[in-house]
């Protein structure tokens, strides 16, 4: 808690030494022009869109480009080289007591500052660079206003939002009071957290800068609804300065320049468009007609907007749609093709392994006829073998008796024979002599089957 406490004390006195060593830099505009190099100090705080920090740190918004553009003049005009000391205040009202208590010139404040002749009192402005006007915003459960009677009727008890020090808040008090109204007034800081305290209460009101209000209508300004009574125009917006400021003149000179008028116009084209900067500028309060022209062409372009975000919202569904279908389509088609090669995988597979199993059983048959062929060779060639042995034996057999018979005939005188015994004879002996035939061509078969064989036989 020491340390929290110390830690503090540091801070606070830091901050009070970087303020002092900023305005010890801050110099005359006299004194610039003599030594051609300084350092001006710029006090401003969160204001979109006249000031505020990207979340990079760079700092943006309309003044600091309009403080930004000021030093490229002064470079290119009148070859002064000035440096920016930037500091940061919390709250409006904070700027504008640094352009009441600061004692030193070169010094600035960037708060969207209202001209106004109660604050020329104690400051200066630069020209007013954008018109300055407001318009009565209120929750939705307020109804709209349209005479004093209502006013007093549908405000009274509500809370007014507004930021401590403005213009507004003058305007706040004197209502109330003129009017006699009875509500209370609560501070907020600048117009984006005014918006968005709105969206989140109910019976609230406040005035809000014409522009942050335009440019919130065009983004969507959400339950918030705009009063068509007591809109206010002020002299304009500019930058600030002590009463003892001597950098009116330069500044003066800046904004009646060609370069300042080009630079204005590139600077509201980025924050708060051109349509809308022009419009700001010629509106009178007036002519409320005019207002409601402008809401309502913002709120058709606004649908317009919102119907083209619309359709290219559903042409990227279609083509979302278009592309789920096709990613299904050629899902569905790898998914068929995938199991079809699975079923063909296995189609193959089994084919494989019924030729496989055939093949084992031809293998099978093969050698089992293989080997029953071998047997019945075997078989036969024993058979054989032994028919031939009978043949050979027989035939060896029949030899020794046919032998006798031929000799027999042989010794028979076929002279002393009748004829009758002559022819039988004869027959005998032609007949021994074919069956000797037939024996030895039997015995040259078997001959010429055993060498046959033989010569067969594996060596």
């Amino acid at each position: 808690m020491k340390f929290s406490f110390l830690g503090l004390v540091t801070l606070i006195v830091l901050l009070d030494i970087e303020c002092a060593v900023a305005q010890e830099k801050a110099i005359k505009w006299e004194d610039l022009q003599q030594s051609k190099k300084g350092t001006i100090t710029v006090y401003w705080f969160p204001n979109s869109p006249f000031g505020y920090q990207e979340p990079s740190g760079k700092l943006r918004g309309i003044e600091i480009e309009i403080i930004e553009g000021f030093q490229k003049y002064l470079l290119d005009r009148h070859h002064i080289n000035l440096s920016i000391q930037w500091v940061k205040e919390e709250t409006f009202i904070d700027v504008l007591n640094r352009m009441k208590d600061t004692s030193r010139s070169g010094v600035f404040g960037v708060a969207g500052f209202s001209l106004s002749d109660d604050r020329r009192k104690f400051m200066k402005f630069s020209p007013s660079y954008m018109g300055d006007v407001a318009v009565l915003v209120s929750t939705e459960d307020i109804p709209v206003v349209k005479s004093k009677e209502d006013l007093r009727k549908y405000l009274e008890g509500a809370t007014a939002l507004t930021a401590q020090g403005t213009v507004l808040e003058q305007d706040l008090i004197q209502m109330r009071n003129e009017d006699s109204i009875s509500f209370t007034i609560e501070y907020t800081g600048a117009s984006e957290e005014l918006i968005n305290v709105l969206r989140k209460r109910k019976k609230s009101f406040g005035y809000l800068s014409l522009p942050v209000y335009l440019m919130a209508l065009d983004k969507d300004l959400g339950k918030i609804k705009r009063q068509n009574f007591l809109t206010k125009r002020y002299e304009g917006r500019g930058i600030g300065l002590p009463k003892n400021s001597d950098w009116e003149i330069i500044l003066n000179e800046y904004f009646a320049s060609p370069e300042f008028k080009r630079n204005v116009e590139l600077i509201m084209s980025q924050y708060v468009n051109l349509d809308l900067y022009h419009f700001i500028n010629s509106f009178n309060p007036e002519n409320e007609v005019s207002l409601l022209n402008q809401e309502k062409n913002m709120q058709q372009d606004q649908l317009a907007v919102q119907e083209l975000l619309l359709q290219e919202k559903n042409q990227k569904q279609i083509y979302l749609v278009a592309a789920i279908v096709v990613v299904t389509i050629l899902l569905l088609l790898i998914i068929t093709l995938f199991r079809r090669q699975i079923r063909n995988h296995k189609l193959l597979k089994a084919q494989k392994t019924e030729i496989e199993a055939q093949s084992e059983q031809i293998l099978s048959i093969n050698n089992t006829l293989e080997l029953r062929i071998k047997e019945r060779t075997h078989e036969l060639e024993n058979k054989n073998k032994a028919l031939e042995e009978y043949a050979f034996i027989t035939a060896h057999k029949l030899r020794a008796p046919l032998a006798s018979i031929l000799g027999l005939v042989m010794l028979i005188d076929k002279d002393k024979l009748p004829e009758e015994d002559k022819t039988v004879v004869e027959h005998l002996d032609q007949s021994a002599k074919k069956l000797d035939e037939i024996i030895h061509s039997v015995m040259d078969a078997i001959d010429d089957s055993g060498q046959s064989n033989a010569a067969n036989k594996p060596r």
